[in-house]
């Protein structure tokens, strides 16, 4: 159950308009927030509107909504901060955190994910406020509605909701106590990096525009129809004929009547539309996760790539220590006072190295060629059933010197190692095998 658009259950009301958005609307809010900082702390008028960002919200849809790359470039965030990679966990003796399973399946949900959005969220915008609801789902035994306050009702440094958009009262004060148990104000004291992104939107936004538009007058060929006649009448007639073959297929013309089609000689002209749509990707991808290859850029080569993968794991390691923060300083202490989960316990990141499936691999085998490892480990990573490893060397198969021994008949010339030996024959030096080509015992 979600009730979006309300606080405490009462109705929100709320003006949207991201349509037609310009640059120069984006120019003025700044302005207008600028104007906020330059006299907030010399002034403390009650019942006066001040820190109003609800014409920024909507320019912070609009691009969210309408350009398909920052789109994608959220969902590639979100999608390396949501799943299975977080726990709770107490700290042992030996600083290392030990997972309780129970309690993390109570965190793990969409309501979770709803939590961990918001937080993310406060990032991009420059606040979130939570509506943490103390009721269980009776199904589920999780939490049953949590839900992010419609961001044009709050003034996050007046710390204040109101019903209605631009009207201060009625309006709920946050540091209240009756509402400081179920709701969270994450407030990153900025404009968040949406600030950074829109104004880059906007003019890509036009520069498409004026793509397509150059592309109506330049891309489509010119037909030219000549003819002896000197009447406009059948010039116009010949005129009309041409613009009805596109759609019959047929035209008929007189005996000395010639008709041509011109194409447009290719210049680089729409190389000025490209390289300012390229160049907008580039920086949104860049400002967001570190790097426009993990946001679906290509890299001429594969050094690049990997100075790109490391910059954007550091990059998601700085969000996932915000989250961690924000959980076990504002929502977990709440969720105690709640009842919902145990006192003691830490809100982390696994420590799982992220990488991709050909270097996931070659780590497994590394480590398989070295260390015994669990099936239930490799059906957990690979979802493949494996059974009994074999590369193992059984035990007393050494020597007291840590050799293998060796019959005295042997052909063996030790050109492999032990460990060599038995991953290719699948047995110790020693062991007697029955060779069914020559015959046993031979």
């Amino acid at each position: 159950m979600t009730t979006e658009g309300t606080f405490n259950h009462e109705l929100l009301e709320s003006i949207f308009r991201t349509s037609k958005k310009t640059i120069q609307e984006y120019v003025r809010e700044v302005d207008r927030n600028n104007r906020y900082r330059s006299i907030r702390g010399q002034t403390t008028v009650a019942g006066t509107i001040l820190d109003d960002r609800a014409q920024l919200i909507d320019l912070y849809d609009a691009c969210l909504q309408q350009d398909a790359h920052i789109r994608s470039v959220i969902e590639t965030l979100e999608s390396q901060i949501l799943g299975d990679r977080y726990m709770l966990a107490k700290q042992n003796e030996k600083g290392k955190y030990v997972k309780d399973i129970e309690q993390t399946l109570l965190i793990q949900g969409s309501q979770f994910d709803t939590i961990i959005k918001g937080i993310v969220e406060a990032k991009l915008y420059g606040f979130t406020l939570l509506e943490i609801m103390p009721n269980t789902n009776p199904r589920t035994g999780k939490l049953a509605e949590v839900n992010i306050v419609e961001r044009r009702n709050v003034l996050p440094e007046q710390r204040v909701v109101v019903k209605r958009q631009g009207i201060w009262y009625p309006n709920w004060d946050l540091d209240s106590a009756t509402y400081k148990r179920n709701y969270i104000l994450i407030n990153c004291k900025d404009l968040g990096l949406f600030s950074a992104t829109t104004p880059l939107i906007l003019a890509k936004k036009f520069t498409v525009a004026n793509y397509v538009n150059f592309s109506h007058t330049y891309g489509q060929p010119v037909i030219h129809g000549k003819t002896v006649s000197e009447n406009n009448g059948d010039r116009k007639r010949l005129a009309q004929d041409i613009a009805n073959a596109a759609q019959n297929k047929v035209i008929v013309t007189g005996l000395e009547d010639e008709i041509e089609i011109k194409t447009f000689t290719m210049s680089n002209s729409e190389k000025i539309y490209t390289s300012i749509i390229e160049f907008v990707n580039s920086e949104v991808a860049n400002l967001v996760l570190g790097s426009e290859s993990m946001a679906g850029g290509m890299q001429s080569y594969v050094g690049s790539t990997k100075a790109h993968q490391d910059i954007f794991r550091e990059r998601i390691e700085v969000y996932r220590r915000f989250i961690e923060n924000v959980m076990n300083e504002e929502v977990l202490p709440r969720l105690v006072d709640m009842g919902y989960i145990k006192p003691g316990l830490e809100f982390k990141y696994s420590n799982r190295i992220e990488m991709n499936n050909e270097d996931r691999i070659k780590l497994y085998s590394l480590i398989t060629d070295k260390y015994e490892v669990s099936s239930d480990e490799i059906e957990k990573e690979f979802g493949i059933t494996v059974g009994k490893q074999l590369n193992i060397l059984p035990s007393g198969s050494f020597t007291d010197n840590g050799a293998i021994p060796v019959s005295g008949n042997s052909n063996d010339r030790h050109i492999m190692s032990d460990e060599e030996y038995y991953r290719r024959y699948g047995h110790p030096r020693e062991s007697k095998v029955t060779n069914f080509i020559m015959g046993a015992g031979k």
